[in-house]
This record gives structure tokens, C-alpha cells and sequence, in this order.
């Protein structure tokens, strides 16, 4: 297993930023792509350091890259910030040329935690033409729910999204964005976990419901444990055969 630490100067930034890849043992030319985002506090390191997740890909045939989005929430900040333009197109984009990986947006999959759940269902749903699906592991689909559920955190949110009247119905929102998915638009493969004691259980639910209605082709596995490591470390392990599977129908 080869693990990478890769330190750039980001144009979308406008400053250096880190990221972590992963490739296998015995990498073949065009490997898939699993864009694997952290959550709210962590940075570039969180998975390497949390998870075994190093030994899990090193037979799987894909490339593993991950990103430090700070406490963005994956999104194009109102102060100007760019971080979404940043992890979905310049990462991906930069890795592609550093290393032998696949072009094909049908090879290339996100994924995430908590705050990295949104970002990668943000990613897949605003990107269709990069991403063929996302992963969104005990995520936050439902961001205008979860502004109504954490009033404490106006200032912050307003500094990232802008006014709460403007978010639901935004590109932000993802409940909307799937409801208002375009009939002649691709639409990208979703999966979601999360723990039967996880504190965004319910949201996880109504969102795969409403994801359902809207004729995405979307599951949810329930397991048992919280909002832990420990399931995300369980869960990773199915994570990375699934993509490799899947890049190879």
C-alpha cells in the first residue's frame, strides 16, 4: 500500500492545502476513484488515523483520495471561500494528473462522514458529470433541518450559506435538489448508513424516503452503534468492494 501526502498550492483557495491518497498494492493504469471526505472538526488525516482503512484498500483496485475542507461544509462560502468548487473539481482534477487514474466519471464515486456526507451527496447531486454516486456514511442530508435543529449556530452558517431564508430551495439543499431533479438528467447512484442510535437517524430516513420518490436509485442500511468511528470503520469495509464492483460493470 502506498499512502501519499500530498502539500499544494489550491487556485480555487487562493492558499496551500493538504490531502491524502491511497493506491493499492500491484495499481493498475485508470484506477476508480473514491473521494473520501471528512466530518466537522477532523482534516486530511481522520481516516488514516481513525480506521484501518489502509489495510482495507490494499487489494482493492481503487484509489483512494482525501481532502482537508476544514469546518467548510463543502461549500462556496458567501465570504468567497470556494471550497466546494475545490474538493469536487480541482482535487479530483489535480489527482488525475499526479497519478495514473480514470478519467470516467462512470470510475469516479465520493464519499463521507457526517459533514462529509453532505458534502459528498453535494457532490454527486451537483456533479453527475464527475461523480457516478455518493456514499454518505451518518451524513446530514437535510442542512435546512439541521439549521433549524442548531439555532446556536446562525453566525456561523450565515458566514457559510447566507441567510436561512435563502437556503432551502438553494443548491445547499439537497432535499431540493433531489425533489427538483430535471426528468432528462442522469442521476447519480446514492448510498447511506447510519446507526439506529445515531443522532441524524430521522433525517437519514426522510431523506432516503424522499430520495426514493424521486427515482433515484438509493438504499439505507441501519446498523446498530452511534454516531462513532466505530461504525464508520465497519463501514468502509463495505464501501470500497461496492466501488470497486461497481467501476467494473
Amino acid at each position: 500500500m502506498a499512502v501519499f501526502h500530498v502539500e499544494f498550492s489550491s487556485e480555487k483557495l487562493g492558499m496551500r492545502s493538504r490531502l491524502n491518497v491511497l493506491l493499492p498494492e500491484n495499481a493498475q493504469p485508470n484506477l476508480p476513484i473514491l473521494l473520501l471526505l471528512h466530518g466537522l472538526g477532523d482534516d486530511e488525516n481522520a481516516w488514516l488515523e481513525q480506521t484501518k482503512i489502509a489495510d482495507y484498500a490494499r487489494n482493492q483496485q481503487v484509489a483512494v483520495i482525501m481532502p482537508r475542507a476544514d469546518r467548510s461544509y463543502y461549500t462556496n462560502t458567501v465570504s468567497g471561500m470556494h471550497y466546494f468548487d475545490y474538493i469536487s473539481e480541482e482535487v479530483v482534477a489535480r489527482c488525475r494528473q499526479w497519478f495514473s487514474l480514470s478519467a470516467q466519471p462512470d470510475d469516479t464515486y465520493v464519499g463521507g462522514l457526517s459533514m462529509g456526507g453532505y458534502g459528498a451527496l453535494k457532490c454527486a447531486l451537483l456533479h453527475p458529470e464527475i461523480f457516478a454516486g455518493a456514499f454518505s456514511l451518518s451524513g446530514v442530508p437535510d442542512i435546512v433541518e439541521q439549521w433549524r435543529e442548531h439555532p446556536e449556530r446562525t453566525s456561523w452558517y450565515n458566514a457559510l450559506f447566507g441567510k436561512k431564508t435563502e437556503l432551502a430551495g438553494s443548491t445547499n439543499d439537497m432535499v431540493s435538489v433531489v425533489q427538483r431533479w430535471p426528468a432528462d438528467q442522469k442521476k447519480p447512484f446514492l448510498w447511506q448508513l447510519c446507526g439506529t442510535e445515531d443522532p441524524f437517524l430521522r433525517m437519514n430516513e426522510r431523506f432516503h424516503t424522499i430520495a426514493q420518490q424521486s427515482g433515484f436509485e438509493n438504499s439505507l442500511e441501519l446498523v446498530a452503534g452511534a454516531h462513532e468511528w466505530r461504525v464508520w470503520d465497519a463501514a468502509i469495509q463495505e464501501v470500497l468492494p461496492l466501488v470497486a464492483r461497481k467501476t467494473k460493470q
